[in-house]
Formats: structure tokens, C-alpha cells, sequence
């Protein structure tokens, strides 16, 4: 059986049997020319900015030993024959640290990376120095172009602090000292590197580096990190046909699946094309049995501090909601920003609710005009995802009793037994809702909600299903069954008979759910009533 490592990197193809990977190094090649002017890359969680750090980290400390046959080493891309000291600092590894503690782990760090050693090797005197004076001392001997300096996640202490502002201020403060320290030793750099999520003001990255390269929302680096389309069917298609073997589909529907499930992030206004989360991607295809899963919120990538930290705040969590609302039903004219904010420096706690959605990666950039950017919800795993924030901000799910019952779903579904699955999407309204929630007013919402909670392992799910007719509602598949569920809204109870003749006559007369697969075909009318806040009612065709 095939494997496929989830650890996605930049630089290499084919290793060996079990492990890909996508060639990047052009990309690599060309920021790795900059020679001593800071280059700044802003992306959301698990999109691979900390290995893009490490490739750099290789190709500074090794030159080209890593990159046999790849095209930085193949087409002549890099002739710096040259190795460098390389500092690689992780500030996600400081961010839950006392600051005091943060300065002397920062210290330990550097030292270890300008001195050659390893910690127990540093003296008494070398550990006490401050990070300021421990980069000027070595920089006072240091020859000019001779250092590369990697910094990751640059914010995480920032957003990580956000519940005590008094200590906000003392890590913008350290931050920006330490920044102001590199720009007075600048002519050592042969080369910095900076990531982030954000843009922060008051941190000196952004004032000090007068001539920061910020390549967040280049088109000439809108797929460096994440995977193409082209790049998914060209070093992938052996493993989207295991995949599509082991989950028994064919493999250009499972193609489809991926695109619709994890394709659609787009990091530039003008971006020739669309990536992939390269973490959900790789996840699905090293265990394709566990299903089309959501890899990115289940592994905390959807549920970064800064965004949490803002949802804590009533006022912020309503205008979460409404955003979302608003982009998953598609009104997406209302989702329109001015290109230039899209490099607008905020403070932490101040960073408009729809910039900080797109650059936590629930919103993702469709153009428009050279002066307007669309925000929109880049695929199925975000619009889940934001379904499942909210609930989990409101500390709202179904209950361990529940979540055994929707892994019956598939026998449900198999069984025809509609009855059972009517029970069950009434159940989880009934846990995923709150009392003063203003879902029941809204059909998109209740079965969004729904949605969110039906897991891929078995079943598969389709929200907005479209054909040459109109647009389903809701579609749940197994390879036996398709079950189509038009959902309508009636606001007191009485109204059930009228809208489920309308649901029939929509499903019929659009053909919802009819193909050529040879499956059986299950339509059904469900009906929610506002007033009794459940649905109320449920036909078959």
C-alpha cells in the first residue's frame, strides 16, 4: 500500500518509495538572492512557513547538498557558492514564556547559532549577556554579508499576551528592541527572513526595515507555499488513485472532491491560480480511509490565539457571526475591502474582523478590480470550520451519546431509514444551538450547522450541489445510497404541508440528486419552524 509522508516541504520531489514532495526551489532561488534587504511572508497556520524556514536553513548552511535534482540545482538558479552561519529562531517556542524567560531562552539561542555551541558549552558570561548585546558583540567582528537570520512566527508572543495588555506592551517593546538591534547590525545579513500571520504596528519590523520586502500579497509568490492543481495531479496521482481504491470511487471524482474540500486559497488579488492546504492534503493522502476529514481545524490550525482572543469579546463574535453568515450565503458584496489595507499595519487588538479572518485563513482573496478585493470562504473544510469556532466559542456540540449515533449515519442512510436520521439532525440542532441564538431564522445556518457535524469517514457530504436546474440544499453519499435534503423555513407551525409541496415540486422539477450512478436515489423535504426552534416535519419523495 502506498504511504505518503505529511511532512511537506519546498525543496524535494521523490525520495524514495514512501515520501513526495513538491519542488519549490525557483521560488527559494529567487528570495534567496535579496541580499541583506528583509523579506516578510505572512500565511495562516499549517500552510508551511516554518518548513519554507528550514529550507532556507539548508541551503544557507549547505548550500546545494539537499537539492540534487531539483531545479535550483538542475537549471543553474543558484551560483552563491558561499556557506553562511545561520541563526533560526522559532518565536512560537517563546510564546507561553514568562518574558524574563523569553529573554534568556532568546539568548541561549542565539549564542548557541553565532558561537558554534551547544548550550552546555556556552560560558557563565555568554548566558548572562541580554539578546541585544549578545548580536552587537558578535557583530563587531563580524564580517560583512556573513549571517542569515530566520525568524518564524515573529507574532506568536504578541497574540499569545493579548488577555494581559500591560504584558502585550512589554513584548511589543522587546520585540521592537530586538528588531532595532538587527536593523543597527544590517551589514552583516546576507539574508533575513521573516514570518508571520500578521501585521502588527509598533513593532519596529515595519518602520525600522525601510526597505522590507513583504511578498504576503506578491502574485509572484501567491503558490510558493500550499499546492497547486497542477502540482497535485502531476507528483500526486499515484496516491489520489490509492486513495480513490481504498475509499472505492473513481479517482477524477475523488479529484473533484479534493478541489471542492481543500482547493481555494488564493493569497494574491491577481493570483493566476488557487492552492491547497498542504497539511489537509497530505493528511488525507497518507490515511485516505479515515475519509475527507477536517485536518485543519482538528488540529488547532483553525483555532489560532489571536483569533480566539477576539471571539471572547461579544461585540467581535457577533460580527464573526454576521461575516460568516454573510459569505455562506453567498452575499458577498458586502465582502469588499480596499486592495492597499490588504499590507495595513493594526494594532493587536485592533485589527478589523474581516482582515483578521483572511489572514487566519477562514476568508481568502478573489479579485475584483485593482482597487477592490472580495473576501470569500475559500472551500467545504473552512466553511465547516467556521461553523465549528462558533460553536466551540459558545462551548456548544452534540454530546459523546450523539456523536455515536451520527457514526451510524452510513447505515441510516443505507437502510432508507430517514426517521432515524430526521431524530438525529434534531438532536444536534437541538445540542448546537443555543437559546438566544438567531439560527431558527435562517434555513443556510440550520443546515450549515447540521453539516458541520457530519463527519467524512463513511458518508459523503455536499452542501449547494449544483446542476444544470438549480442547487440542492444538502447531499449525503455512500457508495450504496445519495440522500437529497431540501430544507424550508415556515415561521409558526401550520405551514408544513405548503412547503413540503414546494420542496417536491423544486426536486423534481430541477432534478435534484438524479445521475447516472447506479445508487439509490432518497429526496426528502424537511421543514424547520422558527417559533418551535427544531424541525418540525419531513416528507420522502
Amino acid at each position: 500500500m502506498l504511504r505518503l509522508s505529511c511532512g511537506y516541504t519546498s525543496i524535494a520531489k521523490i525520495r524514495n518509495d514512501n515520501v513526495i514532495y513538491v519542488d519549490k526551489t525557483s521560488y527559494v532561488s529567487t528570495l534567496a538572492k535579496n541580499r541583506a534587504r528583509p523579506v516578510f511572508l505572512s500565511r495562516p497556520r499549517r500552510f508551511g512557513k516554518s518548513l519554507l524556514v528550514s529550507v532556507f536553513a539548508s541551503l544557507f548552511s549547505h548550500g546545494l547538498r539537499d537539492f540534487a535534482g531539483l531545479a535550483i540545482a538542475e537549471d543553474d538558479y543558484w551560483k552563491d557558492e558561499k556557506t553562511y552561519r545561520v541563526v533560526h529562531l522559532d518565536f512560537s517556542s517563546y510564546a507561553l514564556k514568562d518574558l524574563r524567560d523569553w529573554e534568556h531562552e532568546l539568548t541561549l539561542d542565539l549564542q548557541c547559532a553565532l558561537l558554534g555551541k551547544k548550550r552546555r558549552e556556552l560560558t557563565d558570561a555568554e548566558k548572562s549577556l541580554s539578546p541585544y548585546s549578545a548580536l552587537m558583540d558578535y557583530a563587531s567582528d563580524a564580517d560583512t554579508g556573513s549571517l542569515v537570520l530566520l525568524i518564524d512566527e515573529y507574532d506568536a508572543p504578541i497574540t499569545h499576551s493579548l488577555d494581559d495588555p500591560g504584558k502585550t506592551k512589554q513584548v511589543v517593546d522587546f520585540i521592537s528592541s530586538f528588531f532595532a538591534t538587527i536593523k543597527s547590525c544590517e551589514r552583516i545579513f546576507r539574508f533575513v527572513f521573516i514570518t508571520g500571520i500578521t501585521r502588527l504596528a509598533h513593532v519596529s519590523l515595519f518602520s525600522m526595515f525601510n526597505n522590507l520586502l513583504d511578498i504576503s500579497v506578491d502574485d509572484d509568490y501567491a503558490t510558493l507555499l500550499g499546492i497547486t492543481e497542477e502540482e497535485l495531479h502531476g507528483y500526486f496521482d499515484p496516491y489520489v488513485r490509492n486513495a480513490a481504491a481504498v475509499l472505492d470511487m473513481g479517482k477524477e471524482d475523488l479529484y473533484a472532491r479534493l478541489k471542492a474540500t481543500y482547493n481555494g486559497f488564493q493569497f494574491a488579488v491577481n493570483a493566476r491560480e488557487t492552492v491547497y492546504n498542504p497539511w489537509s492534503l497530505l493528511s488525507f493522502l497518507a490515511e485516505p480511509g479515515k475519509g475527507l476529514a477536517n485536518y485543519w481545524y482538528s488540529t488547532s490550525g483553525g483555532t489560532p490565539a489571536l483569533l480566539v482572543h477576539y471571539l471572547k469579546n461579544a461585540d467581535e463574535l457577533e460580527l464573526f457571526n454576521i461575516l460568516r453568515y454573510r459569505a455562506s450565503s453567498g452575499k458577498n458584496t458586502d465582502l469588499l475591502i480596499d486592495s492597499d489595507s490588504l499590507l495595513a499595519k493594526s494594532e493587536p487588538d485592533q485589527i478589523p474582523m474581516e482582515m483578521l479572518l483572511l489572514q487566519t485563513g477562514y476568508f481568502t482573496l478573489k479579485s475584483v478590480n485593482e482597487d477592490l478585493a472580495r473576501l470569500v470562504i475559500p472551500n467545504d473544510e473552512i466553511a465547516e470550520s467556521l461553523i465549528r469556532l462558533s460553536l466551540d466559542i459558545h462551548n456548544l456540540g452534540p454530546t459523546i451519546e450523539t456523536r455515536s449515533r451520527i457514526a451510524d449515519l452510513a447505515s441510516m442512510l443505507d437502510h432508507g431509514d430517514v426517521e432515524s436520521v430526521f431524530r438525529l439532525f434534531n438532536t444536534l440542532l437541538c445540542e448546537c444551538v443555543s437559546a438566544n441564538s438567531k439560527a431558527f431564522g435562517d434555513e443556510n445556518t440550520i443546515r450549515d450547522i447540521i453539516y458541520s457535524q457530519i463527519p467524512r469517514r463513511r458518508v459523503f457530504k455536499a452542501r449547494e450541489v449544483v446542476n444544470s436546474q438549480g442547487m440542492s440544499d444538502l447531499e449525503l453519499m455512500t457508495g450504496n445510497t445519495r440522500l437529497v435534503v431540501e430544507f424550508k423555513r415556515i415561521m409558526e407551525p401550520g405551514g408544513e404541508e405548503a412547503a413540503i409541496r414546494q420542496a417536491f415540486e423544486q426536486m423534481k422539477s430541477r432534478h435534484y440528486g438524479e445521475t447516472t450512478e447506479k445508487v439509490k436515489l432518497i429526496r426528502v423535504a424537511m421543514i424547520i419552524c422558527t417559533v418551535k426552534r427544531s424541525l418540525t416535519a419531513y416528507r420522502v419523495i
